[in-house]
């Protein structure tokens, strides 16, 4: 029995033992991690009305310690406090994390739940599982610091031409502008790099008739090559790859309008002109005004502008099919003034017109894009005034105080609007309500479209 009771003891002390040297040997294998950087981290707040700060993407620089924001909050925004959510590579990650606000004035342990400061926090410090690795990072809040909305406007340059000046147009070509403007029984010109519009150089244009419709001027690009294409009154085309040497294209077809070039879907460029075909005005696209691919005839009510109205090539990068040329204002075949903003397109081969008849004045105005969007420019009583769509023109909205020209500008009709590669706006010359000339050049950009 004595011998049972031992043999059971020596069983017992021998599993204890085992089992002690496996709590020993868990013991000694097991490390905390020593991993301190923050993995993610976000804000939030009640007082955000606005519900800005959750949809804010912050990027961790672990390698210089700094959490930011590539795109700034919006202008003047501010609340008093937020919530944190910082993570690190597990739910355990952290054994500390101290908060540092501005100007030293408080160091604290934040208990993950607090809010914090949100004008004053400067840095946030994690220390490991361990206890002993630590990292801090320092917090840059960026917001606007000015209105992202603001269309500066400042005045180039006066009395760029040399006159008398009656009408005139401006174009971008090959990295200069040119201006064209008839005078007495001449076309001249003057010239400026895009990237200055300031220094003006007379130019002398030949092979130019004076009976050019100065408006109907058009730069296209086809392939590697930029040619300006210009209607005379008697529908003959004209073109110039130079700007300045000009020749006469024995066309097929007697050309009645120019409307612009019609992005379309195969990326190939196509000028979008109304021809006449024995007596019928029609479509017809081209690239260089010799040959011609013929579409639909116009409206049969003769509601199409076929003269002096402005127009503007439309694509939207976000929807592959939604590439237009938008028409406002002009005369109608019969010179009767049209009221409508129309949207054409190139559908399965066919032009397709939508149209709309607009609540802002189309007579004397300038279409043109700018911040992906459609704009503009009217004359209303003495003045300029610009608005927007976002629906390729179907409705207008006010660029309101923040975009609207300043009070030096004239009020003018029949200015050239350009916008460049470096998201300016430019605007050139035109004449009063009072059909005075002016010759000046102006430039605007929106803040948040400075680079």
């Amino acid at each position: 029995m004595t011998l049972k009771y031992l043999h059971r003891a020596v069983l017992l002390l021998l599993w204890v033992l085992a089992f002690s040297s496996c709590l020993n040997s868990s013991e000694s294998e097991f490390e905390f991690s020593h991993d301190a950087q923050i993995y993610s981290f976000s804000m939030e707040s009640k007082k955000d009305t606005t519900k800005v700060l959750p949809g804010v993407k912050f990027t961790i620089d672990q390698l210089n310690n700094l959490i930011f924001n590539q795109d700034s909050l919006p202008y003047l925004f501010d609340v008093d406090s937020i919530s944190l959510k910082v993570s690190g590579k597990t739910s355990y990650s952290f054994s500390k994390i101290v908060i540092n606000l501005q100007n030293g004035d408080s160091t604290y342990l934040w208990n993950g739940e607090d809010s914090v400061a949100f004008k004053r926090l400067e840095s946030i410090e994690t220390t490991a599982e361990d206890g002993i690795t630590t990292r801090k990072y320092r917090i840059k809040v960026n917001i606007h610091q000015q209105n992202p909305n603001l269309l500066n406007w400042s005045r180039i340059t006066q009395n760029h031409l040399i006159g008398p000046v009656e009408s005139q147009k401006s174009i971008l070509h090959e990295g200069k502008f040119i201006t064209y403007y008839k005078s007495g029984d001449m076309i001249k010109a003057s010239t400026s790099p895009s990237t200055n519009g300031k220094e003006w150089t007379p130019v002398t244009v030949s092979g130019l008739p004076a009976t050019i419709r100065v408006n109907t001027l058009l730069s296209a690009t086809n392939g590697n090559t930029s040619t300006i294409y210009a209607l005379d009154a008697d529908s003959t085309v004209y073109s110039s790859t130079d700007g300045l040497i000009w020749n006469r294209i024995n066309s097929g077809y007697p050309v009645v309008a120019i409307y612009g070039i019609l992005p379309s879907l195969s990326g190939e460029m196509a000028v979008l002109t109304a021809i006449n075909d024995e007596g019928i005005l029609k479509f017809a696209l081209t690239n260089d005004f010799v040959s011609f691919s013929l579409k639909e005839a116009l409206p049969a009510d003769d509601t199409f502008p076929v003269a002096d109205f402005t127009s503007t090539s439309m694509e939207n990068p976000a929807v592959h099919s939604a590439k237009y040329i938008i028409l406002a204002g002009g005369k109608e075949k019969n010179n009767i003034a049209n009221n409508k903003l129309w949207i054409i397109q190139e559908k399965e081969g066919k032009i397709t017109l939508l149209s709309e008849t607009s609540t802002v004045p189309l007579q004397v105005s300038q279409l043109f894009v700018y911040d992906a969007k459609v704009y503009l420019m009217t004359y209303e009583t003495g003045k300029n005034r610009l608005y927007y769509s976002e629906r390729y023109g179907l409705d207008w909205i006010s660029a309101g105080t923040e975009q609207e020209l300043p009070d030096t500008f004239t009020g003018r009709i029949g200015a050239s609007v350009i916008t460049d590669s470096n998201n300016f706006i430019w605007i050139f010359g035109g004449e009063s309500g009072a059909q005075v000339p002016i010759a000046d050049v102006w430039r605007g950009r929106l803040n948040k479209l400075a680079k």
